[in-house]
């Protein structure tokens, strides 16, 4: 009994240590849609299923297998770990779980592994900035742990939504002929995944290249290196999948734009009227006829406004229009009724101000129309002559 315990222990352990990730044994028999197809629903796994920083430490047994220096990986290792994409940890997996490094028939014959050679310096090289920081303060490292940026979340929890259209993807490239574009909701199947306007954006962007390369392709005038990519495809299994990406194409857009339907609105900053009268010229004050302008700030939302020209000797009433207030553009009055709004010449200045001091609502309202004189149109502009007599 202990012993068949045992043995079931050891089981267990050795099935935990068992890697699950996509197998490339034996693909230097396969032909080129074997290769591609395997290829695709490889770099969906490592997506679904790992991290940067997972995929960062494959990278590095990469390097470790392929003769770079402890230097060099070492100042790949204390690069940050969003440095390191998802793209280039999963290249460097399938490496080294037996992919082809070079295969005329798949990336135009180039070099995967030169490839990530250059990718894994990139990161290196931009990355210095990082080893500084490390060098400078090595006990902020200890302590301080990474904080991906808001950008960085949103853009892993968009590629997390895709696992649907990533299995669309694997559909099409096993059985083309019975793929059907229909099948697919994509827009109910992103609203189940809780998907807002910067996640749909994100996989709008993520597609769209695939979609133009097949519009590209239906159209005829693509160029020959992409008729040979997709010279074992059938003009209607080409239509087919043009139209599931041109789906998440729209699905993305909707999304999008009912996120603007939805957005409430901003609310409008309460305006400073104080700002808004800095640059309106009148006299404060004049000495002779015992005037003192009114704060200008109160024209802004009344209904009427008496102004005195000590120059002119005209004597006037700004009157708002129907529905609306006066207010201040510059140094102009606004929002007034340009046939109401009339001044007249005064004869005697003095007196009849004072007759106006004195005068209430009633009295105001035929103020202008006993005074015996032209009437003269308004044209809304102060100067520093005006007086701001009253408003209302």
């Amino acid at each position: 009994m202990a012993t068949n315990l045992k043995k079931a222990s050891i089981a267990i352990r050795e099935k935990a240590k068992r890697d699950y990730s996509p197998s490339w044994v034996g693909c230097e028999a396969w032909d080129e849609n074997q290769f591609l197809r395997y290829f695709h629903s490889s770099m969906a796994y490592y997506r679904m299923e790992s991290s940067s920083k997972e995929l960062k430490g494959k990278v590095i047994d990469w390097m470790g297998k392929n003769g770079y220096d402890k230097k060099t990986i070492a100042s790949f290792k204390k690069t940050k770990d969003n440095r390191c994409s998802l793209t280039v940890g999963s290249i460097a997996s399938c490496l080294l779980r037996g992919m082809q490094s070079t295969r005329q028939d798949f990336n135009n014959g180039r070099d995967t592994a030169t490839w990530l050679g250059k990718e894994i310096a990139k990161v290196i090289d931009e990355g210095k900035n990082d080893i500084d920081e490390d060098a400078v303060s090595a006990q902020a490292v200890k302590t301080n742990v990474y904080v991906p940026s808001i950008q960085e979340r949103v853009r892993d929890a968009a590629y997390k939504m895709t696992e649907e259209i990533e299995n669309a993807y694997e559909s099409f490239q096993t059985d083309p002929d019975a793929f059907d574009p229909k099948a697919f909701k994509v827009l109910n199947l992103l609203k189940s995944q809780q998907a807002k306007a910067a996640h749909a954006r994100i996989i709008k962007d993520f597609y769209a290249r695939d979609l133009a390369e097949l519009e590209e392709l239906a159209s005829g005038n693509a160029d020959e290196q992409l008729k040979e990519g997709y010279k074992h495809r059938s003009r209607k299994q080409i239509k087919n999948f043009i139209q599931f990406l041109t789906e998440v194409q729209t699905a993305c857009t909707m999304l999008m734009q009912e996120a603007k339907v939805n957005k409430k609105p901003r609310a409008k900053k309460p305006t400073d009227t104080s700002k808004v009268v800095a640059k309106l010229k009148y006299m404060k004050t004049n000495e002779p006829l015992k005037l003192v302008s009114v704060n200008p700030v109160d024209i802004i939302g009344a209904g009427e406004l008496w102004v005195y020209n000590t120059k002119s000797r005209k004597l006037g009433k700004y009157v708002a229009s129907e529905f609306n207030t006066l207010g201040v553009k510059g140094t102009t009055i606004t929002g007034f009724d340009q046939i109401k709004s009339i001044c007249k010449t005064l004869r005697k200045p003095e007196e009849k101000l004072k007759e106006f001091k004195t005068a209430g609502k009633i009295a105001l309202r035929k103020f202008l129309d006993e005074i015996n004189a032209t009437d003269t149109m308004m044209n809304g502009r102060l100067n520093e002559e005006t007086i701001l007599l009253k408003v209302a």
